[in-house]
């Protein structure tokens, strides 16, 4: 079909996806003359673009960027397209009719590419209509917790490092994925870079994204300083991060691992407390690798690894000093969103916290 919708929230792939469309479609002795970029366009717009033909040879390709017609936030605007006037229910209940009919008979040198960054709605009338005439491509953002191994993610992982002709191992998809909270066109240049840098071996190992990327891995660093107790390496890592980035990001990291050492404390205290035991003897306690394997199948955990290296880092730590800890953490950052305290003495004062 010569109408296709890219959409997704998945802005990375969206953005890749018309890429190579417009580098399969477009003709490039011809492509500044047949290639057409409309952002935001109201529908009379599109149903004008709708009827145009290429000029010599090859294909025209019209891009719709940033296209909101599939979604209801497009609705919150009140109008047809960024800029435009609201029109009436009547007016576009015409104008949509009207777009159908222009999709039904666009010519098939004519490419529309619908280019959506929000996740297509198929319940609006305008979706249902343009379905009729469209090819759908979706790309929706895949949900990623911090330290969880994510199947979808790590496949698609494996088959960005296939595009340049090497392997990449699981703990190495893992520290990616953790160092760029799972983002896909940052994980994609590491991928790209670490494939040059292993020339010319074929496997990418976590020795070798480590190497290529240490500066992504200081968060989870000061994080494991801090949380063992090791506070002078800790404040000197956070002096390092804070001149290459804000503090927010640094305070909702440890938020969403701290979030995640309580609940995995909580269950070893769940499973230890668990155990029979005679009057007057001392509690129990699991053997350590049972209580990994039984705390990553509660949390269904692929890699118990992710899981042994955190329990580990709180050994040493309580369920009630965790829960100061995030406790804490919570009114600092109240502090620093409402302006009462700047970011890195927030920080410094969580560091400090005994």
């Amino acid at each position: 079909m010569p109408v296709i919708v890219v959409s997704g929230e998945e802005e990375f792939e969206v953005a890749r996806r018309v890429a190579e469309l417009k580098q399969k479609l477009l003709d490039p002795a011809w492509a500044q003359i047949n290639f057409v970029r409309l952002e935001s366009p109201s529908l009379v717009d599109v149903i004008d673009a709708a009827h145009s033909l290429p000029f010599g040879a090859g294909n025209k390709v019209i891009l719709i960027e940033r296209c909101d017609f599939f979604t209801k936030r497009r609705a919150a605007k009140g109008g047809d397209g960024e800029g435009a006037e609201k029109v009436s229910a009547s007016t576009k209940e015409k104008q949509i009719a009207e777009l159908s009919q222009a999709l039904s008979v666009v010519a098939k040198e004519t490419y529309l590419i619908f280019a959506c960054p929000y996740n297509f709605d198929s319940t609006l009338k305008l979706s249902k209509s343009v379905e009729k005439h469209a090819t759908i491509e979706t790309f929706a953002k895949e949900r990623f917790y911090l330290g969880e191994s994510n199947s979808r993610l790590a496949t698609w992982c494996r088959k960005e490092a296939h595009r340049y002709n090497v392997t990449i191992d699981d703990d190495a998809i893992q520290y990616l994925l953790d160092s760029f909270e799972a983002d896909l066109r940052s994980v994609a240049q590491e991928i790209k870079k670490a494939a040059t840098f292993i020339l010319p071996r074929e496997r990418i190992t976590l020795a070798d994204v480590v190497e290529m990327s240490p500066q992504h891995s200081h968060v989870f660093v000061l994080a494991e300083q801090w949380i063992t107790g090791n506070t002078a390496s800790a404040l000197k890592s956070l002096k390092e991060l804070l001149s290459r980035q804000s503090g927010l990001p640094v305070i909702a990291t440890l938020q969403t691992m701290l979030g995640k050492w309580v609940y995995m404390k909580a269950l070893c205290e769940s499973f230890n407390s668990a155990l029979p035991h005679a009057p007057g003897v001392t509690r129990r306690e699991l053997p350590f690798p049972e209580l990994v394997r039984k705390v990553a199948q509660h949390m269904n955990q692929k890699y118990t690894l992710v899981v042994e290296k955190d329990l580990r880092r709180i050994r040493s730590q309580s369920l009630e000093s965790l829960v100061k800890k995030r406790t804490e953490l919570t009114r600092l950052e109240n502090l620093v969103k409402t302006g009462q305290m700047p970011e890195a003495h927030a920080l410094e004062a969580l560091i400090l916290l005994k």
